[in-house]
This record gives structure tokens, sequence and C-alpha cells, in this order.
């Protein structure tokens, strides 16, 4: 797991401000109304909580799931701060997507984020397929988003010896501090195990001096298209919709995401 992930507060500045994934989210459950929604590798809550603000209004459950102890805590954390009536609606649990059995059907199951890169092996791919399949009820949905492979930014990757192209992919503020948060990043796809190897260097300033950095890397599945789509069929769903963007357009060449929506069949 991502050294990242054990330091949640540098996520939260990571992703300040970043709200079109949240609305999406938001829009969805309110077009397909569950009375139960599960959130796979939920983070700090930065999704969750929204989700859980929105059941307190519409009066339906919602559960997050994540399995690293840090994120989890800023979860927890910020569900205790929380109003009583979203707090009700709201339930955390610290426990591994690939087995984890629900005691009750969910009508929505979603994995945002691209949290599915950290599954690196088909066997656990399958896994996390078959299990939501089993917490869904017949007829329920099965949401999965991953960032549209780019294999412009994987082209050094190819020459020999390879080469890794620096890039800046966040420059983020914070007003109520006054730091400034960067990130660049290098990316290698391992061509033959259809892997990228990421390595993440963090840097913070303040009054216009570095005052933190770190660096972590970071290994993920690239998936595709097609793949999703396999995986979705071979576990028993049928694909209801694919999108390539937070704002529901189809997908295209240069779509920035996929967003692949499977339903389970309702029961012969």
């Amino acid at each position: 797991m991502s050294e990242l992930y054990k330091h949640p507060e540098e996520y939260d500045l990571e992703h300040l401000g970043d709200c079109e994934d949240v609305e999406f989210y938001v829009s969805l459950v309110r077009r397909l109304k569950p009375r139960k929604v599960l959130e796979l590798g939920c983070g700090t809550g930065r999704i969750t909580l929204p989700l859980a603000e929105l059941g307190a209004r519409l009066g339906f459950e919602v559960v997050g799931l994540d399995n690293q102890d840090e994120m989890f805590e800023r979860a927890a954390d910020r569900q205790l701060h929380a109003p009583p009536e979203v707090r009700a609606r709201l339930e955390l649990i610290k426990a591994d997507m690939r087995t984890w059995q629900a005691e009750s059907a969910f009508d929505l199951v979603v994995i945002p984020c691209s949290s599915i890169s950290h599954l690196l092996t088909l066997q656990d791919q399958l896994a996390v397929w078959n299990q939501c399949r089993r917490n869904l009820r017949p007829g329920g949905r099965f949401l999965v988003e991953i960032t549209m492979p780019n294999m412009g930014v994987f082209a050094d990757s190819f020459n020999v010896p390879p080469r890794a192209l620096v890039e800046i992919d966040v420059d983020k503020w914070d007003e109520t501090d006054g730091v400034r948060f960067i990130r660049r990043k290098t990316s290698r796809y391992l061509n033959h195990e259809q892997r990228v190897e990421t390595r993440f260097l963090y840097e913070k300033y303040k009054n216009g001096r570095a005052i933190d950095g770190s660096i972590d890397d970071f290994l993920g599945h690239l998936f595709f298209p097609r793949e999703l789509q396999l995986l979705f069929i071979h576990t028993g769903f049928e694909i209801e919709q694919t999108l390539g963007n937070y704002r529901g357009g189809s997908l295209k060449t240069d779509s920035p995401l996929i967003i692949m929506i499977g339903r389970r069949p309702e029961d012969a």
C-alpha cells in the first residue's frame, strides 16, 4: 500500500477543492434511489460523508469500508464531528474488500478514485468482483471508476534504457494555513505485467520557502476498458452503462476516466 495513505492529512490536501467526483456520486445516488450504499476504499471519507449527509435527508444507509489504519481513523474522526443525523446513517468498517461479506445486501456498491488499481493480480480482481456480486441484492449495481490509460505518458518507458518524464500534476493552496502543496510524479509502464510504477515527489511551501518534502513509490495495475468489461461479464454482471467523465459523457479516445456500471441480474 502507498505510503501516502499513512498521511491522510496530506491526502486531503492533495484533493483540496476537488468536488466534481463528489457531485457525480451524490447525483448518481439521487437518480438510483438506493436504500443501502457501500463505498469500498472509502479512505478519509471525502465522498462517504457527503453521501451520508444525503442519506440523512433522503433516508438511506451508507457503509464505508477501508483497510488502511490511518485513513480509516481520519474517516472515523469526520464521522464523529458530523451532525447526529449524519452519524446515524453512516457505518465505517475496517476490512478487506476482497473478502468482506455483508450481513444484508446493498443496492449500490461503488469503488471511486481509481482504488481498484491496488488490485495487482487477476485473482484479487476476480475476488473483489465476485464479492461485490454477493454483497448486492438482485438488480443492484456495482460501479467502478478508474483513470483512462494515457499511453503517451508511458512512451519514455519503452526507451533503452527507459526514461521517466517528471510532471507536476497537483498544485494546491491551503488558505487556512497558507501552505502550498505541490506533487510531481514520474511514471514507468511495465509492459510485461500491465502495471505502472509511479514515483510521487511531494513538496510543501510557505511564504515562498520549502518547509517539507517526501517521496512515495506507488505500484498500480493499469486497467483497459475491454478488460473491465470482461471482469463484469465473467462474474455475472450485465453492463448497464459506461461513462468517460463525471459529466455523464460517453467513453471516447480522449476520455479522462472509465466509469463502468454493472447490474446484478434478477434471480431466476
